[in-house]
């Protein structure tokens, strides 16, 4: 298991070669690392074009075929779904299921990274797959909660016992999915706004297996990301007094249905707070792709079928586009900061277009909305803020990092 100062080591030499190579260079015979951020947004940009959703294996071992489906389609139909949820009661929706998630821990002394992941998933779920049964509901977060703690190395069990219990949970979760979609289809479950149902109509192009492929990518890009970004968002709040006192300060003047209605627009500071933390800590820290077609980067080549990584946080971090880049400044997104970024292309936490998550807005808001419930509602404790470190894994992740939740005295909490 690789620990986490080997993490850091491992990110820091990379931070210092990309610096030196330009952001293009073999990290070895196989792998070509693309940190620079016009040749990462064009080598995938390339590489998603005409991507198509082709027949799983066991569909070409039983010869059964299925129409190609671009996914394109797929987004398409997930980017409209979306533009229908959002809009202030959806938003006050997630507010209040964040809110109920977090009063049930209230005074008990908590880990506060699986804290901010259990409000992350599952106020988040319902977006993506609702109308379960609390049993159904269950097995899905189970399956989230352990995929999201092998990510972040918690017990992360090697035996042959704890990888059969890893693969019945995902069983057990892909069933809820296909009985869902099954359902729907049939008109035996009614139909629901949520990410899933748009996968309902495709169905007889995509096929049963390629629908639960579908639909479970969306359900893993909520349970690892979110929840980092949650964790990130505490980390930073409590390392940070002066910036949640003038969170809290923006945030307590701010009417309920003007913050549900337009989060970034009601509380702008604390959207710059939030985007700083995603510059800092997006996850994952490196993403790895096959090169679909062969691409001239300068004087290197990459060819098709070799593999790069491409990576928000190296060029989040990288010297040559921000100014003291390992300095925790939310005002460097005020328009005209010296500090700030350069131009768009050296800012993607949510990747790149037209691949880019399409949970970005959606995302944003819940992290807004955390920052809202934590600066007005609620008092967060924690012992020795100032010893707190950040470990670099799959996903930046907040060490020894524990504390209390209380209800902030009615005065301070006036405006919930």
């Amino acid at each position: 298991m690789t620990t986490p100062q080997h993490a850091d080591d491992f990110l820091h030499d990379l931070r210092l070669r990309s610096a030196a190579e330009g952001g293009v260079f073999w990290m070895d015979d196989e792998h070509l690392a693309v940190f620079e951020p016009t040749a990462a947004r064009q080598v995938s940009s390339a590489n998603w074009h005409g991507l198509v959703m082709h027949d799983r294996l066991i569909d070409t071992l039983r010869r059964r075929h299925s129409p190609q489906m671009p996914w394109t389609r797929i987004r398409t139909a997930w980017l409209t779904q979306l533009h229908a949820l959002a809009t202030a009661e959806h938003t006050s929706d997630l507010i209040t299921r964040m809110r109920l998630i977090i009063d049930a821990r209230l005074g008990d002394d908590v880990d506060l990274v699986l804290l901010a992941q259990d409000v992350a998933v599952r106020s988040m779920l319902p977006l993506a797959l609702t109308g379960l049964t609390d049993r159904e509901s269950d097995r899905i977060t189970q399956d989230l909660d352990q995929k999201l703690l092998r990510l972040i190395d918690r017990d992360p069990g090697g035996s042959l016992r704890h990888r059969a219990h890893f693969a019945a949970v995902q069983i057990r979760a892909g069933l809820v999915v296909r009985r869902v979609l099954r359902e729907r289809a049939a008109g035996r479950r009614a139909r629901q706004q949520d990410l899933t149902d748009p996968i309902v109509d495709l169905l007889p192009e995509l096929g049963m297996d390629r629908a639960l492929d579908v639909v479970t990518s969306v359900l893993t890009a909520i349970g690892g990301p979110p929840g980092s970004a949650a964790a990130s968002v505490l980390y930073e709040l409590v390392r940070n007094p002066q910036w949640a006192e003038r969170l809290t300060g923006e945030l307590r003047a701010v009417e309920t249905a003007a913050f549900c209605a337009a989060p970034t627009k009601a509380a702008p500071l604390t959207h710059r707070f939030v985007k700083e933390v995603l510059r800092m800590w997006s996850p994952p820290l490196l993403l790895m792709r096959r090169a679909r077609t062969s691409f001239d980067l300068g004087s290197t080549r990459l060819e098709k079928g070799c593999s790069y990584l491409v990576s928000p946080h190296m060029i989040h971090r990288d010297p040559r586009f921000w100014q003291q880049p390992d300095t925790f400044d939310p005002d460097r997104f005020l328009p005209g900061a010296p500090h700030g970024p350069a131009d768009r292309a050296h800012y993607v936490p949510f990747g790149w277009a037209p691949k880019k998550c399409i949970g970005a807005d959606i995302g944003t808001t819940q992290l807004i909305a955390l920052c809202h419930l934590i600066c007005t509602r609620y008092r967060l404790t924690v012992p020795n803020a100032d010893a707190l470190t950040m470990a670099c894994r799959f996903a930046p992740v907040p060490q020894h990092f524990r504390g209390h939740l209380s209800l902030a005295p009615p005065d301070d909490a006036e405006k919930q």
